[in-house]
């Protein structure tokens, strides 16, 4: 499971990982960068969050022997040494996030079981289970766990992002048939269900089933979801929980919200970076950088 992933950011310190192993460095100066590993029987996940005052990382994780999924805690100042661990309410973490507040974690369990001894071979492909879990970082408890019905069990919840009033924005991939067209943006609330997106057929088709990363606005209020696989951007609005519109975008890879006005930088695996809003796209560079689907706006 050796893949290159933009774990997270607290100010301007970033964490890549890859498999096994991960980076710690300071984005606009010379502090020395940290590389640290995962614990015996462990992999990353690829994604993160720290506590509202740096001093702590939590790492979505595979306990492969257990066949479970676990967020690592880690002492940003003491060299990321692992000082915990607990339990992801799932199988197959991916992408996490802290609510305002900095005492919950919201996880997107995918609910694929894999293991690094057979590459990215989904094994559990008739039983997956994804959900939606909410965590208390401080005790380690499970505070709510919410799943899509049955006849979605095959739709795994991969990336996230906070929105408005705490609301959750998460986006899937789906594992079942082609022929099989599930909305695959949804949004969340503590103490509701889950619910999607209103997306008009012809938009959600246009996804291929695959949602790449998904992001907020400044304001909290549009989000914005990528699928490399058919080159789009799709824009929903928060509060109505609708669609916005979408982008012909080749490579659609990574976006995230800009620093400093409306809309988002989207990236492209052809080197592109364009400012993009639904109502259209502005090109602000093109390079030699197949970008991959994880970004984050440091300036």
């Amino acid at each position: 499971m050796a893949h290159w992933r933009e774990l997270c950011r607290f100010s301007l310190i970033v964490v890549l990982v890859v498999g096994t192993f991960a980076i710690s460095f300071g984005a606009n100066d010379t502090r020395q960068s940290v590389m640290f590993t995962s614990a015996e029987d462990r992999h990353f996940y690829g994604h993160g969050a720290f506590s509202p005052d740096g001093r702590l990382l939590y790492a979505t994780e595979n306990d492969y022997e257990g066949r479970r999924g676990v967020i690592g805690v880690r002492d940003a100042t003491d060299g990321y040494r692992q000082i915990g661990e607990f339990s992801s309410g799932g199988i197959g973490p991916h992408d996490i996030a802290m609510l305002p507040g900095g005492r919950t974690l919201v996880v997107a369990n995918g609910g694929i079981e894999t293991h690094p001894d057979y590459g990215r071979e989904i094994l559990n492909l008739a039983t997956m289970v994804p959900n939606l879990t909410y965590i208390d970082v401080e005790t380690g408890d499970l505070l709510e766990r919410h799943e899509f019905p049955k006849d979605l069990h095959r739709l795994s919840i991969r990336y996230l992002s906070v929105a408005e009033g705490d609301s959750v924005v998460f986006g899937c991939q789906h594992k079942g048939a082609k022929n099989e067209q599930p909305i695959l943006i949804g949004f969340h609330r503590r103490g509701e269900q889950l619910r999607v997106a209103e997306i008009p057929d012809h938009a959600n088709a246009r996804l291929k089933g695959y949602v790449g990363s998904i992001s907020t606005d400044r304001s909290g209020t549009i989000a914005a979801a990528t699928s490399p696989r058919s080159g789009v951007a799709l824009y929903l609005d928060v509060p109505g929980k609708r669609f916005l519109g979408i982008n012909d975008f080749a490579d659609a890879s990574g976006i995230a919200a800009r620093k400093t006005g409306p809309g988002f930088v989207l990236t492209s695996g052809t080197g592109r970076v364009v400012q993009a809003r639904h109502d259209g796209l502005v090109s602000l560079s093109e390079n030699a950088f197949a970008w991959d689907n994880h970004v984050t706006v440091i300036a």
